[in-house]
């Protein structure tokens, strides 16, 4: 039992205890003794392992019985991606796996669940990010599913063709969400670059709103000497967009390197635009006032 918990983070299901021979009334001695706690009535835990969220996670995917698997919200936390918390456990499961409830996790019980749709995280089984991706198009606000979407992309947990092969078998089934997805991946054709982060996505959004001619994003350029990856570029107007966060172009160091940076891009033949993150957030108005007048002063000059 101990060498089970160690790799499980801790926990097994009384199932895989009985697996190991232990009649009934030995596991209910075992509860009975000091080394081991009830996390639910079909899971166990080893008293004094540390809770954590990948604990919690391992008990919630054995407590709603066999072919379960880490989804939705607690999902996208277990893949590292940006804006899902470790509170919310949800699991999906084969519709004929069990009908019994779950006292730790959300449960659901789609349609269509293949294996192929689950991986492993640390042992964990959990839900594909591009099935995960689906799942949280039916259950999130759009715009949140499209950032979580975009995050899997520029992390490159995921790419489009592995979001279009589970699009292609999981549309079909009429799913929630279904609309969304179908209308995302449209909007992402071939050579789709996702933002490379929030504040990238709101000033591209603000673009959008403004209804601006929109720039080509995360682009190569450079001079002979130089080249590396801008933020947004208008090619006709050789404009180049830089997005600064607080977090990474404040520092003396970090302004020393933009200031080269920039220097390098203008031998190349580009003008340079840098946006603060205060813009983007708090003046809008005056991050899309800028664009505007760098590219009227570089149509001015061509």
């Amino acid at each position: 039992m101990r060498a089970v918990v160690e790799r499980q983070h801790g926990v097994m299901s009384r199932a895989q205890v009985r697996a190991l021979g232990a009649s009934r009334d030995a596991l209910q001695s075992r509860l009975r003794s000091p080394g081991w706690v009830a996390v639910s009535p079909r899971v166990i835990k080893l008293a004094g392992t540390p809770p954590t969220f990948l604990q919690s996670c391992m008990a919630a995917a054995l407590d709603a019985g066999r072919g379960a698997a880490v989804s939705h919200v607690a999902a996208a936390a277990l893949w590292g991606l940006p804006g899902f918390g470790t509170e919310d456990l949800h699991v999906s499961r084969p519709r004929t796996a069990t009908s019994r409830t779950s006292r730790v996790a959300t449960v659901h019980e789609p349609r269509l669940l293949p294996d192929h749709h689950g991986t492993l995280i640390e042992g964990i089984p959990v839900t594909t990010v591009a099935r995960t991706v689906f799942d949280l198009a039916g259950f999130l606000h759009p715009l949140r599913t499209e950032r979580a979407l975009d995050n899997a992309l520029a992390r490159r947990l995921v790419d489009l063709e592995a979001m279009r092969a589970v699009a292609i078998e999981l549309l079909e089934h009429g799913r929630t969400g279904s609309a969304l997805m179908r209308q995302l991946l449209s909007d992402r054709g071939a050579g789709y670059i996702p933002p490379a982060s929030g504040l990238e996505a709101r000033f591209f959004a603000l673009l959008v709103e403004a209804g601006m001619e929109l720039p080509d994003r995360q682009v190569e350029v450079g001079g002979e000497a130089w080249t590396g990856r801008v933020d947004f570029l208008y090619r006709r107007a050789r404009l180049v967009i830089e997005i600064d966060s607080d977090v990474h172009h404040t520092a003396k160091l970090d302004i020393e390197s933009d200031r080269r940076r920039d220097e390098a891009l203008r031998v190349g033949g580009f003008q340079v635009l840098r946006i603060t993150e205060a813009q983007v957030w708090q003046r809008p108005h005056e991050a899309v006032a800028l664009v505007r007048a760098a590219l009227r002063a570089a149509a001015a000059a061509a």
